[in-house]
């Protein structure tokens, strides 16, 4: 059982008190049980709050996890001034590897340069 269906729950129940306390003069029951249902209410908000910021929270963790290179993968060498990958032909910028471990892949810009397009930084002799 989640904590929204857990308030909902409590939330049924206060109102089953409330029907009750109409047979009940006394004021400060009353009184205590608005306090409680006011209470419940603000935290089925916050839940609710929370909840919708940890599914946020998990979709960019997702999404982090996806574009982020995993910590043992590191440039095999050079070709052109730009990084090589096991198992992968790109050409990668040196500068975002470098800065950022962002395997960004270089255009080519010329027929003896290339381009990164995140940085714009030119690569090649």
């Amino acid at each position: 059982m989640d904590i929204i269906t857990s308030v909902s729950q409590s939330l049924t129940l206060v109102q089953r008190l409330r029907e009750i306390s109409k047979n009940i003069a006394e004021a400060e029951f009353k009184n205590l049980l608005a306090d409680l249902s006011s209470e419940l209410a603000d935290v089925k908000i916050e839940a609710a709050s929370l909840k919708e910021r940890i599914a946020a929270l998990q979709e960019e963790n997702r999404i982090l996890k996806a574009t982020t290179p995993a910590a043992e993968e590191k440039p095999i060498g050079t070709k052109r001034g730009c990084y090589l990958f096991k198992d992968d032909d790109g050409l990668y910028c040196t500068g975002c590897w470098d800065s950022q471990r962002k395997k960004i892949r270089t255009n080519r810009a010329t027929s003896t340069h290339r381009l990164c397009p995140v940085c714009h930084a030119p690569i090649g002799a």
